[in-house]
C-alpha cells in the first residue's frame, strides 16, 4: 500500500505547501502538525514541571547516603560435609543460587532461612521445595 502511493506522496506534499503559502492558517488546520505540536507541549511542560519539582525539593539532609542498590544474603553450603554458613552482598533481586561455598569450594551454596519451628528454633537452613512450597528438610514447616 505504502508503495502505491510514494509516487504521489511528493505531489501532494507540494500541492499541500502551496495550499500554506497562499494561507497559513492552513498550517494549523493539518492533523499531523497539530498533533505534533500538542505533543511537543506536552513534553516541555512534563520536563519544566519536573525541573520545578526538582527546584523547589528540599536538599537533602547533611550526612544523607546514598540508596542502596545491594543486599546481604544468608547462604546455607548442602555439602554434608561442610554446611557452613555464610553472608554474601549482592544486588536487590539477585537469585542466581547455588554459588561457591568459600570453606568447600563447590558450587552448593543455597539460599537460607531461619525455620523457628519447636524443632529447629532458629536454625538456619536451605529450604526444599515441595509441591511448588519451600519447606524446612529437618520439621517439615512451610515458608509460603
Amino acid at each position: 500500500m505504502i508503495r502505491r502511493q510514494t509516487p504521489v506522496a511528493r505531489d501532494h506534499f507540494l500541492n499541500w505547501f502551496d495550499a500554506v503559502r497562499e494561507n497559513p492558517r492552513l498550517i494549523w488546520e493539518t492533523p499531523a502538525i497539530r498533533y505534533t505540536t500538542y505533543g511537543l507541549c506536552l513534553i516541555l511542560l512534563g520536563w519544566s514541571l519536573s525541573a520545578f519539582a526538582t527546584w523547589v525539593s528540599p536538599p537533602l539532609p547533611t550526612g544523607a547516603k546514598n540508596v542502596a542498590v545491594t543486599a546481604d544474603f544468608h547462604v546455607l553450603c548442602t555439602n554434608p560435609n561442610c554446611e557452613l554458613h555464610f553472608v554474601i552482598n549482592r544486588p536487590f533481586g539477585f537469585h542466581k543460587f547455588p554459588v561457591e561455598c568459600p570453606k568447600c569450594h563447590q558450587p552448593t551454596g543455597h539460599s537460607a532461612r531461619r525455620c523457628f519451628s519447636e524443632n529447629c528454633k532458629g536454625q538456619w537452613i536451605a529450604p526444599i521445595e515441595e509441591n511448588g512450597k519451600l519447606t524446612c528438610p529437618h520439621c517439615g514447616s512451610n515458608f509460603n
